[in-house]
């Protein structure tokens, strides 16, 4: 190779490198992220536009990371406090067998403490704080399998199953938001 062509070549492929460290820059400031690009980064991206969808009039617009990650997590609340309504009427009509209404007792307490370690996100999160908030959020998706375990130990059907394998969706979401607000 010629002097000139080695400059050219060593120019053109520092360029290059420069680009793409700019450009991963640029993709890793959230501000920057669209909503699409941020769902994309999300292991359920549908019901993360869902989320969007639902609780962003409430969060500027367009929405930043922040902003989605605190969507999953009012969506999560609500489900949850839903869900756990359900247990509770459940448990108030004392219908069931002892074990039955055991495993529903049992999910109506995972329920709650999910409720409670989402304060504790959001306090973690606001804190910049990526591994209280990831414990917490292991421990948020850990009580609803906690709720599927207390019926197949019986063995009955989960009456809430169903919503314990979306609210577990919507969680795992959150987790994947954490490292891009908290970058």
């Amino acid at each position: 190779m010629r002097p000139n062509q080695l400059s050219l070549s060593f120019l053109f492929f520092f360029f290059l490198l420069l680009l793409s460290s700019s450009s991963t820059a640029f993709r890793h400031q959230p501000g920057l992220l669209s909503l699409a690009d941020l769902c994309r980064r999300t292991d359920y991206p549908a019901l993360c536009l869902d989320a969007s969808k639902a609780y962003g009039h409430a969060y500027p617009s367009p929405p930043d990371a922040a902003a989605l990650l605190s969507m999953h997590l009012d969506m999560a609340a609500d489900h949850t406090r839903t869900v756990k309504a359900e247990a509770e009427e459940l448990l108030s009509k004392g219908k069931g067998s002892p074990r039955e209404k055991g495993a529903i007792d049992v999910c109506n307490t995972q329920f709650g403490d999910a409720i409670d370690d989402m304060d504790t996100v959001r306090k973690a999160v606001k804190g910049r704080d990526a591994g209280t908030a990831n414990t917490f959020l292991s421990a948020i998706i850990t009580y609803y399998d906690t709720c599927d375990d207390a019926f197949a130990e019986i063995p009955l059907p989960n009456p809430f199953a169903k919503q314990d394998d979306s609210l577990s969706k919507i969680i795992s979401n959150a987790f994947a938001l954490v490292p891009i607000v908290i970058s």
